[in-house]
């Protein structure tokens, strides 16, 4: 498809108003899959979103001088289309910079991802790696485990694979499905031997170099969409209550009740079924079996400039809190104040267990203790910290997923509900996918498949 063509102005999707009232499209939600639907619908929709602030779990924060993200969040996508796209509308506002993640093993960086970083391990470690990658007996298939045995072997399985994501998923991967495994390649034969013998390979080549803002943080991709469409969003409407109408739908906030002849929903599919008037009981069970995980991030804010030239790093251990730290500084010096560093420390967990039932100061005390025990940081040079947490951040692929996702994709086209984005399809999304469905959702509703409107 011709890029420019895909970015010209388009159609224009209104509706005859001399016949009604009603604007076609009302999206419930202002992150970015709301925002962007709404720049490619055009003028007939709107967004309505519960916060002061746009940008879902694209926010940015600030505090004292210091600067972090909800999460590492990086342009980069093997969707070349949505890439330029995204590159496109931001008119120069990023950087390109090279990926430099690391896990931390045995008290060493580990080049990410761990089979492209052998050479740094003990010579046993090594041989258990590659041994074990190529005799490599396979086991029925019936979960992620037995990909990641199947795929990586058992030194790389034992030693990283399954330790990191019984962490980060907060359940064991036996017990997690295989849906999602696309997202992680399975490494060449060819890229073990040389990395076992120290010989530069790279894994994960699509995201090797990435684009990140200049100033503003991530949250300057929704802001971008915002003023495209700033006409067009309705912020602070915390909707309490949705309804079918003889001529489509009517949301509102108790305060004021708007009505629209279609409705998009990008808000967490848990939350929207909340306000949904007479979901069936079926539908309903299905979407309580969806689970995820919640995120909290510790942003460390230190009084010298890092020693460390990281993008992040990961860290398998169960007795860190931690499951990654992002180098916040790497994105750019303004980002921290002049002689300044700091470290973005994320926590998956479950809403009812720790560590999220901890305090704001208990989590802290656990985060500092780690990272000065890992020697990370020295306890005396840390001048700020922030903790900010956000319920929906990870969607869990465990066994019964596929299941009921298929339950509440019937339910919504019955009903007429598009449904769109990480939360409301319930699928891991990074920012590239979520504009990817937020298209494919616009050619769904209109048919104009090769066009959109990018009006301001």
């Amino acid at each position: 498809m011709n890029f420019q063509k895909f970015t010209a102005a388009g159609y224009d999707l209104r509706t005859n108003t001399s016949e009604s009232t009603l604007k076609e499209y009302g999206i419930l939600g202002g992150g970015i899959a709301g925002l962007s639907l709404s720049n490619f619908l055009g003028e007939d929709s709107e967004v309505l979103e519960k916060d002061s602030e746009c940008g879902g779990l694209s926010r940015t924060y600030e505090k004292d001088g210091f600067y972090f993200d909800l999460g590492g969040h990086i342009l980069f996508s093997n969707d070349k289309e949505i890439l330029a796209y995204e590159l496109d509308i931001l008119k120069g506002k990023t950087n390109q910079l090279f990926r430099k993640n690391s896990i931390w093993f045995k008290g060493r960086h580990v080049k990410y991802p761990f089979e492209n970083g052998l050479a740094a391990l003990d010579k046993e470690d090594i041989f258990d790696c590659v041994y074990n990658f190529m005799e490599n007996p396979q086991r029925p298939q019936n979960n992620f485990e037995d990909w990641i045995y199947n795929t990586f072997g058992k030194g790389l399985a034992e030693k990283y694979m399954i330790p990191y994501n019984s962490k980060i998923w907060k359940m064991p991967p036996s017990e997690m499905g295989t849906a999602w495994v696309e997202r992680v390649p399975k490494p060449p034969a060819a890229d073990i031997m040389k990395s076992a013998l120290g010989i530069e390979t790279e894994g994960y080549v699509h995201q090797l170099y990435f684009h990140y803002p200049k100033e503003g943080g991530f949250q300057t991709l929704p802001r971008t969409f915002e003023g495209l469409i700033e006409g067009r969003i309705k912020r602070n409407f915390g909707v309490k209550e949705v309804r079918k109408t003889p001529n489509g739908w009517s949301v509102t906030d108790g305060k004021e009740t708007l009505e629209y002849k279609r409705l998009i929903n990008t808000m967490p599919i848990h939350d929207f079924v909340k306000v949904l008037k007479d979901v069936p009981p079926k539908v309903q069970k299905a979407i309580d079996d969806l689970n995820y995980n919640s995120l909290i991030v510790v942003m460390v804010g230190l009084n010298c400039e890092s020693t460390l030239d990281k993008t992040s790093t990961y860290f398998p251990q169960e007795d860190l809190i931690f499951h990654r730290v992002v180098f916040f500084d790497y994105f750019g010096k303004n980002y921290v104040p002049p002689g300044c560093s700091s470290m973005v420390c994320e926590i998956t967990s479950r809403e009812d267990k720790k560590p999220w039932l901890l305090s704001d100061e208990e989590i802290t005390e656990q985060v500092l203790e780690g990272l000065a025990r890992e020697g990370f940081i020295n306890r005396d040079n840390v001048i700020t910290i922030a903790v900010q947490r956000t319920k929906y951040a990870y969607v869990l692929y465990d066994a019964n997923r596929e299941k009921n996702l298929a339950i509440l994709y019937e339910w919504a086209k019955e009903e007429n509900i598009e449904l769109c984005g990480r939360f409301a399809e319930f699928v891991y999304m990074n920012s590239d996918t979520v504009i990817r469905s937020a298209k494919n959702c616009f050619e769904r509703l209109t048919g104009q498949g090769n066009s959109y409107s990018n009006r301001g």
